[in-house]
């Protein structure tokens, strides 16, 4: 199969101006431009002439205002007036400017009734903008993966800084609390601490090392300060599983939030602690299948929540309640990690499922090397969704169907395909995505994480949106990463921190749920 990845598409004022309105050079646009170059000609050698013009150029001034839609509003003072740039330099990930000049100026407003930051949209993701107060405002973390250890690296080279990433869950939680953000709950899309704590004593050993020696080295003899700073970390978590104490770390980061907080968990939880342990410690309503394996799937709304793994209450439709309704998928139902190898049913269909799909297994059972397109996904780090869990779903989606609501599937592998690096699709995406495609007028989006830079996409037939959220990981003091979703009645706007994308997801498919 073809290698399926969409790589998104930086939304800047460039491309805003380059393909909505571009600057034109005639002169029925002087009116709403203007360019003045002054230069002083005398008698002077052909270098001077030169040094001269190039003088001449850089003062250059352009100023330009309503030139596309969306008010887009744009002054620059010494830049060249077709590619400024003061566009090419603005950094919208990190919500601060790099300025090419300090006389440089940007200001981007998009509707004519909300301020929101539509930074790195692609096209498909601009609407028009709210014009109405949110039905419900959550908060959303994915990929936190702390562990006490240096920072270090993914096998792919990307950098991966495990202390920040504890802070800035902390940070997220704080302003999660803001009375002002009004948020309901906050949703935590897997990978809450990473596998490296099991490797907690040996990494921080190998950092007092080397930092104690070049200490030493530089002032002829060891720092006791140095020393006890890079001790602590590993000596905090010398006692007892050094994960579970990591996710005791994030729990308490996360508890400035005192509201619900909906935990889906990833492959790194599982390498670290029993499916057991994980509920115990996340809240996850882990339940026992008749084959005797557990699994942690659930849903919760506005009004009622569910504590047993299957959707049991029926909620009213009046007043004026907000009817959103969160279900959360266990994409580790049929998985390796943390299954009894002799006597788990679950465990044994996973060996299956790689032994026919990944010529690696067993050696190399977590490599795609050989693999093409959506082969990728048959890795032992993914999981897939069992026929008990499938059923679950359909009868919770149609319930939700009936009761009028609208409903937001929470994962940690993602389920489109082009959504995101094929290497981290659920291995039975097809069965999943057929079921929601049958609700589409009920189900408004799904959000995953695990791909850490993130993804979005849009199916085609059901209009159904599929965003992946980027890793607080994977971004360095101080960009601290997180969002918001505001739930509209006709869309949902992401309202991104640091490295996570914001973004305007039209619910123009869901016309049945808007009516009703």
């Amino acid at each position: 199969m073809q290698f399926l990845q969409k790589q998104m598409v930086l939304f800047t004022a460039t491309e805003t101006i380059s393909t909505r309105t571009p600057l034109s050079s005639s002169s029925s646009s002087s009116s709403r431009s203007s360019t003045r170059i002054k230069i002083t000609y005398s008698y002077l050698s052909s270098i001077q002439y030169l040094l001269i013009f190039i003088i001449g150029i850089g003062s250059i001034s352009i100023s330009a205002e309503a030139l596309v839609p969306h008010q887009v509003q744009v002054q620059a003072l010494g830049l060249g007036p077709l590619t400024p740039p003061a566009f090419s330099s603005f950094d919208h990930r990190h919500h601060h400017r790099r300025r090419s000049s300090k006389n440089t100026t940007l200001q981007l407003r998009v509707g004519s009734s909300s301020n929101y930051n539509y930074d790195n949209m692609t096209e498909e993701e601009i609407p028009s903008a709210p014009t109405s107060s949110p039905l419900l405002t959550f908060g959303v973390l994915a990929d936190i993966q702390y562990a006490p250890i240096p920072d270090g690296k993914s096998f792919g080279g990307q950098p991966r800084y495990y202390r920040h990433s504890l802070k800035a869950a902390h940070h997220a939680a704080k302003h999660f609390s803001r009375e002002e953000e009004n948020v309901a709950l906050v949703v935590n899309l897997g990978d809450i601490i990473d596998g490296k704590c099991q490797e907690v004593e040996e990494l921080c050993l190998a950092e007092r090392e080397g930092e104690v020696g070049a200490v030493a080295t530089a002032t002829g003899g060891e720092s006791d300060e140095l020393k006890k700073q890079t001790q602590d970390d590993s000596t905090q978590h010398s006692s007892g599983c050094p994960g579970s104490s990591a996710v005791d770390d994030v729990v308490e980061a996360l508890s400035p939030y005192k509201g619900r907080i909906l935990h889906t968990y990833g492959n790194h939880e599982l390498y670290n602690l029993s499916r057991k342990e994980i509920g115990e410690k996340l809240q996850i309503p882990f339940v026992k299948e008749p084959c005797g394996d557990l699994v942690g799937y659930y849903s919760f709304s506005s009004s009622s929540s569910s504590r047993d793994g299957i959707e049991n209450s029926k909620d009213g439709n009046d007043g004026d309640e907000c009817h959103v309704q969160f279900v959360v998928l266990d994409t580790y139902d049929i998985a390796m990690m943390q299954r009894c190898p002799t006597t788990s049913r679950k465990r044994q269909l996973a060996m299956k499922i790689l032994e026919e799909n990944n010529p690696n297994y067993p050696q190399e059972e977590n490599s795609p090397v050989g693999l093409e397109g959506v082969q990728k996904r048959f890795v032992a780090f993914n999981g897939g969704i069992d026929v008990p869990q499938l059923t679950w779903l359909r009868e919770t989606l149609a319930q939700a169907q009936r009761d009028n609501k609208l409903v937001i599937i929470l994962s940690h592998q993602p389920i489109l395909p082009s959504s995101s690096s094929p290497v981290c699709l659920v291995w039975n995406y097809q069965d999943v995505l057929d079921i929601m495609r049958e609700y589409k007028g009920t189900v408004a989006a799904a959000f995953a994480g695990h791909a850490h830079r993130g993804g979005y996409k849009r199916d085609e037939e059901s209009g159904i949106h599929f965003r992946i959220f980027e890793a607080t990981l994977e971004s360095n003091d101080p960009i601290k990463t997180y969002g918001f979703v505001d739930v509209h009645e006709d869309c949902l706007v992401v309202r991104g921190e640091g490295d996570c994308r914001s973004a305007v997801y039209s619910l123009d498919h869901m016309d049945g749920y808007r009516s009703s």
